[in-house]
């Protein structure tokens, strides 16, 4: 009984394993219908599921609370494969008392997981997420490394759904740390979730890389699993690269494996797939026709947001026919769907949902530790009372000597620390010192070029302007002109040093107002393609500390300009809660990192670095410098 996902690739279903420990052990003659019901699965599933009816019946007559947790699970898996997902959910809930009353811990997970899978195929995220969080858990404490692997496989799915990529990622890494590698299908399936997380970030040479990975190993193991994923995967990489023509075949290859597979979910959003590569082919018949049965099929088996997609291409095929009335019909109810599928508080909530389990990981995890910590110094003291009946005099004595030792020790440390903030706190004093003085120096020589030479240049510019011309032969004016020319280039460049030592532009706009103008000029007055990008909510910082990241970028960009040989770079601000990440990166030569630290440059940036408190990385290689800083907006001062 498999399950698949339209987004990542595998849903892996929990089945109790037969050779599972329990407090019961499965009689011979229910074994037996579990067996059978087992075998019309695929083939007649609607007798599969009476045999396991009667199966929980049977069981329950005997009080057999396994037989009828095997038997109420098994018929949620069945409903899940015909895509009857509310049926598969009342199953895999009613089932969850039974696992409860075998003391089955194992069963427990599974119901979680099982669960999951179906709310993730109705679009139900936030659910989902919910009953994926209660079931890793109970895995991990069984130290179940399959299951671990398989579950947190499942949950990167739904954060590939609603395009949380980071998670998506940080969650197929914990996947294949828990795999095992003699598990050929599970990991060429993991090797396509990975292709495919690539292949969305536009990362094609590494995505086509996991998707031979994935069609070597299900060359190798004969899966039928295997062997859809690799084609549906191959697919995806020719219709993400633009390559419709070379998609269809590996697309229609995929759809033909479903059959075999029993998968209406996987059949409908392929479907929905291959009604856009042939829309993109200007082949309308075709995209309608199967954009329209991937909508009935994903009705039929309430998978919401296929539905939703397939409203919304149809919509687009139908508009092509010159059906608009059609057309609009459609992408209303889409719409409406869209507003239940993708709702904005729903998706918040999952991402809560994950902190939050990640944060009670965490917190038993330390508690554990106080646990064993606490049961250590119950035994210490046990120990010391054994000892101190003898030695009571000794044991005081010894015991003042450490006090005494420990108190002088303490005072030192604190001494020591005391001396250590007070040189840390007079070193800041004298950066912002240095600091001050060149800002004040930087707007004297800036006030100086603008009311002085700028002045003197622009007077000397009237009083040629004023020159009679008529007494001037053709040559003379022409160089008058060019006279005229120079002098405003020079006056224009005077403004840009000018503006350069001390721009005003931070006073009347902010940090990222002055740096975004300042990447723009570059751009227009360099060959070097500089970009600029910032995300979040600019925090409001004192303009001495804006004053200071301003410099250092300045100091980058200049550095990248007179060194690097770059082509292109980027200066990247990030304001993440109480943080500032900036990001300043080209694709020059580099530099030998530690030989450059003692160089000048390198060094008034670490200065202004350490007077903000903030972090800072360097890597450098002949294919282009990154610059990471880390700023902790809540040390400085405001």
């Amino acid at each position: 009984m498999n399950i698949f996902s339209k987004s990542c690739g595998f849903l892996f279903c929990m089945i109790f394993s037969y050779g599972t420990a329990s407090a019961q052990k499965d009689s011979v003659a229910i074994k037996k219908m579990l067996d059978e019901a087992y075998g019309f699965e695929v083939s007649a599933p609607q007798k599969a599921l009476k045999i396991y009816r009667n199966t929980y019946n049977s069981s329950i007559k005997d009080k057999y609370w396994i037989g009828a947790f095997k038997a109420l699970l098994y018929s949620g898996l069945v409903h899940n494969d015909r895509g009857n997902y509310d049926s598969a959910i009342y199953y895999f809930q009613k089932s969850k008392p039974f696992a409860v009353k075998a003391s089955n811990q194992r069963g427990i997970g599974q119901v979680y997981v099982n669960s999951a899978n179906s709310y993730q195929f109705k679009g139900d995220y936030e659910t989902a997420t919910k009953y994926y969080l209660k079931g890793i858990p109970v895995f991990e404490k069984l130290k179940d490394s399959n299951a671990v692997s398989q579950s947190y496989q499942n949950l990167t799915g739904l954060y590939a759904n609603i395009k949380n990529y980071k998670l998506e990622e940080f969650y197929l890494k914990k996947a294949i740390q828990y795999s095992r590698s003699s598990d050929k299908e599970q990991l060429g399936l993991l090797y396509g979730d990975f292709g495919l997380f690539y292949a969305r970030n536009d990362k094609f040479k590494e995505a086509l890389s996991y998707f031979k990975k994935t069609e070597a190993l299900s060359l190798q193991d004969s899966s039928k699993v295997l062997s859809f994923f690799s084609n549906r995967n191959l697919g995806e990489y020719y219709r993400l690269t633009k390559k419709s023509e070379i998609a269809i075949p590996y697309y229609e290859k995929a759809l033909g494996l479903t059959v075999a597979l029993n998968d209406a979910f996987q059949k409908s959003d392929l479907l929905y797939t291959l009604s856009g590569l042939y829309l993109n082919e200007k082949d309308y018949k075709k995209a309608f026709f199967y954009g329209q049965e991937s909508l009935n099929l994903a009705k039929n088996i309430n998978a919401r947001e296929v539905v939703y997609r397939s409203q919304r291409r149809l919509s687009v095929i139908l508009n092509a026919l010159h059906q608009p009335q059609k057309a609009f019909t459609l992408l209303e109810q889409s719409y409406t769907l869209r507003d239940t599928v993708f709702d904005e508080n729903h998706i918040k909530q999952i991402s809560l949902m994950q902190t939050q389990f990640e944060t009670e990981k965490k917190d038993k995890a330390i508690a554990n530790q106080r646990a064993q910590l606490k049961k250590n110094e119950v035994e210490l003291i046990k120990r010391k009372t054994t000892i101190a009946c003898a030695i009571a005099t000794a044991i005081a004595l010894a015991l003042l000597s450490l006090g005494i030792w420990l108190f002088f020790r303490q005072s030192q440390k604190l001494k020591n620390k005391e001396i250590l903030a007070l040189q840390q706190q007079q070193e800041i004093t004298k950066l912002e010192a240095l600091i001050d003085g060149e800002e004040k120096e930087r707007r004297r020589i800036a006030q100086e070029l603008h009311d002085g030479i700028n002045g003197d240049l622009s007077a000397i510019k009237f009083r040629i302007l004023g020159i009679d011309e008529s007494n001037l032969s053709a040559d003379d004016k022409e160089n008058l002109t060019t006279t005229v020319e120079m002098i405003d280039q020079s006056c224009a460049q005077v403004r840009n040093i000018s503006h350069n030592l001390m721009p005003a532009s931070i006073i009347d706009f902010g940090l990222v107002e002055t740096v975004q103008q300042y990447c723009s000029k570059i751009s227009q007055s360099h060959p070097l393609e500089l970009d600029f990008q910032y995300f979040g909510n600019p925090a409001t910082l004192p303009k001495k500390s804006e004053t200071v990241i301003y410099r250092i970028i300045q100091e980058l960009i200049n550095n990248i300009i007179k060194h690097s040989r770059a082509t292109t770079a980027l200066v990247q601000m990030n304001f993440h809660e109480n943080e500032l990440f900036i990001t300043v990166e080209d694709n020059g030569v580099g530099f030998d990192v530690k030989n450059a630290r003692n160089g000048l440059g390198l060094k008034n940036i670490e200065s202004r670095i350490q007077l903000l408190k903030a972090g800072l990385e360097i890597d450098s290689s002949n294919k282009g410098t990154s610059f990471q800083i880390n700023i902790d907006l809540n040390s400085i001062q405001k």
